[in-house]
């Protein structure tokens, strides 16, 4: 499908336009005359006529003329371009920033600010944090400037002297990996939201200048991946993009580890929250070890990434609200929610584990509509099952092939997937392709009205994890072992990544679905296409048992012995009761009209505030028809449910006693550990 809308171009007037490239100029005729082309002129004398020819022709390469100056002025003449992040008072979250900009020949400039961040695909209007705003020419003296939208603010240069200086403020306190925090303790900068580009400049290289807080009582170093010196503070990047794409710590309290492979250099940069504690080191340690075995198994497989090193920027947050990983070019931002313990750094390898991956898958491989970025809108993609679900099952894989994980671990994960899949009512209704689409919906996306998600959507993460297990099973089927999804993986990296580069972006080019079926087509000599057509294109149900019989397994799918009856709903427990906050579709409570956001406070006499629903409804047969009292809009109901059978929430993968030997030889082939 064609995500973006095309442009048009006549020759009748300039009107703004938006591109990938910034706020630039395009010609269109905003107001063109009714059915002006199709006008029936007099029959012409041949003079007249010939007059009239040689006018059209005239102005038709007038018009190719002005459209292309247009173009040519829509990337406009590069300007320099140095940016200033200025750490001055940390107890006030304020950033502060300065843009010069010189060879400025331009009469205006828009200086805009990202909706979003890449890697996550949620409009977050980063502007709103912005404060005190003002310009400056060559001379000092102050241009005047206007907002025409939320994100963009036109300065006027003509008067500029070739030179314009913007200086602005932000606001930041929110640790992940979206957003930015600047504390007494670190600056933690994602850059989205932070600097302003030039419109028409974004190809423009840049240079970033970091200046700590003067009076800190230990010198604050700067921790990214422009470089492994944590104490430099003037960077390049060769465009704003690649500037974008460099999260950076700056602090004084980091835990620096640094390893090799491949003839890489690798750091982890450790920032803790909380109480520091005597094993602070050695858990520091410990994680760089088990990022260690990941880095070795993912680069063995794939080819060796375009950079000299890569840095791991972790945080462990006790007190925040979620945790959060976010990937970048050589780079990642992993955030946990705990303090540095086992736990914490268990969690942070899992997460690592999928973030690394996506220096290949996503950063370099990566779809179409990712890169070069319109910050002003949503990028739409139909891909991100695989971007994103296939990094999840490659997680995973390598979690098993390094070590870290077990084959149990392993197996029960894929079916805690498949668990969460099944247990989806919205499987039925939207497919892969769809869940990826409309991920700006709900990708960490601000809800300020209810939704009905719980019950019609998926998770391309969670479909595009099994859908990455049957491709890779498929595969190795369908070749006798001879090929797997790394090969499809390689393959898709070699002819799309190493290629030409299309834009000013990176090497290579996007990809879109067809070039998905190609790469699987071709690497297995057999035709995907129904498989795509069902299973991705379309909502068909998995075939997940049928797929793992194929290497010799069998998926086991029982219920909790003694488990309670079910009403089929989601619900919170409250001080006055349960609160539904999703009905199942065709379970007991739709049938009997419960609804969302009904209060349930007794069952029969017997009070839901002082007991667990389960535990009252273990004194239930299933089919039981039993009454509940009701609280909806202050009003008490009384409401008969015809109870389900338990649910059958247990869900494990095991070894098919009945495997041939050839399905036991391709399980091994594909749970083999490096």
């Amino acid at each position: 499908m064609t995500l973006n809308p095309g442009m048009s171009f006549a020759i009748n007037r300039c009107v703004r336009s938006t591109s990938p490239e910034g706020k630039g100029l395009a010609i269109g005729n905003p107001n063109p005359e009714p059915n002006s082309t199709l006008r029936r002129r007099p029959p012409l004398t041949c003079p007249s006529a010939l007059c009239l020819l040689l006018s059209s022709f005239c102005y038709w390469c007038l018009a190719a003329s002005v459209v292309q100056a247009f173009t040519a002025a829509d990337a406009f003449a590069e300007a320099q371009i140095t940016y200033h992040l200025r750490l001055a008072r940390p107890s006030t979250h304020i950033l502060e920033v300065e843009i010069d900009a010189g060879k400025v020949d331009q009469p205006s400039l828009d200086f805009v600010l990202p909706a979003w961040a890449p890697g996550r695909y949620a409009i977050y209007d980063f502007a709103k944090n912005v404060q005190e705003f003002n310009a400056h020419g060559a001379q000092g003296e102050a241009l005047p400037w206007s907002q025409p939208d939320k994100d963009t603010w036109h300065v006027e240069t003509l008067a500029a002297g070739g030179e314009v200086r913007v200086r602005y403020r932000v606001y930041a306190n929110d640790l992940t990996g979206s957003f930015s925090q600047f504390d007494s303790t670190h600056a933690s900068i994602t850059p989205a939201s932070i600097y302003m580009y030039l419109a028409g400049h974004k190809p423009d290289p840049v240079t970033l200048v970091v200046e700590p807080p003067p009076d800190a009582e230990h010198p604050w170093q700067v921790f990214s991946g422009f470089t492994l010196a944590a104490d430099q503070y003037t960077f390049q990047a060769p465009n704003y993009d690649r500037m974008v794409d460099m999260p950076m710590e700056v602090s004084s309290e980091c835990l620096i580890r640094q390893f090799e492979d491949h003839g890489k250099t690798f750091r982890v940069v450790v920032h803790s929250f909380g109480q520091p504690n005597k094993n602070e080191p050695q858990l520091a340690t410990k994680l760089t070890e088990g990022l260690q075995k990941i880095v070795a198994s993912e680069m063995a497989m794939m080819p060796a990434p375009d950079f000299d090193h890569y840095t791991f920027l972790v945080h462990f947050a006790p007190d925040i609200a979620a945790g959060d990983g976010m990937e970048h070019l050589n780079s990642t931002e992993i955030i946990i929610r705990s303090e540095l313990s086992d736990d914490g750094v268990r969690e942070a390898l899992e997460t690592a584990a999928h973030e690394f991956f996506h220096l290949w898958n996503v950063k370099r491989l990566r779809p179409a509509a990712l890169g070069p970025f319109d910050y002003t809108r949503e990028d739409y993609s139909p891909s991100l099952w695989f971007a994103e679900g296939l990094t999840s099952y490659y997680s995973y894989v390598h979690l098993l092939r390094c070590g870290i994980w077990s084959r149990q671990d392993f197996l029960d994960r894929l079916a805690g997937e498949v668990r969460d899949l099944e247990n989806d009512p919205g499987r039925a209704l939207m497919s892969a392709e769809s869940s990826s689409f409309h991920a700006w919906f709900y990708d960490r996306s601000p809800q300020m009205q209810e939704t009905n998600f719980a019950n019609a959507t998926i998770s391309y993460y969670n479909k595009g994890a099994l859908l990455g297990l049957l491709l890779d099973l498929e595969v190795r089927s369908r070749t006798n072992g001879q090929k797997s999804l790394d090969d499809v993986m390689r393959w898709m990296y070699q002819k799309l990544y190493a290629g030409p580069a299309a834009t000013y972006y990176l090497p290579g080019r996007g990809y879109e679905e067809k070039d998905v079926l190609l790469a699987l087509n071709t690497v297995s000599g057999s035709d995907f296409s129904e498989f795509f057509a069902h299973y991705i294109e379309g909502t068909a149900e998995l075939p997940i048992a049928e797929e793992l019989a194929k290497v010799g397994l069998k998926l086991n799918v029982t219920g909790e012995a003694g488990a309670a009856p079910s009403v089929s709903i989601l619900y919170q427990q409250t001080d006055t009761g349960i609160r539904i906050t999703a009905v199942r579709p065709g379970g007991a409570a739709d049938r009997a009209g419960l609804s969302r956001d009904d209060l349930l406070t007794e069952v029969d006499t017997l009070s839901l505030v002082t007991e667990q629903l389960g535990t009252r409804l273990k004194m239930y047969p299933a089919g039981a028809e039993v009454p509940f009292t009701v609280e909806r809009h202050a009003r008490q109901l009384r409401i008969t449910v015809k109870l389900d059978p338990p649910v059958a929430d247990r869900y494990a993968i095991a070894e098919a006693p009945s495997a041939t030997p050839a399905q036991a030889s391709l399980r091994e082939g594909w749970l083999a550990k490096n």
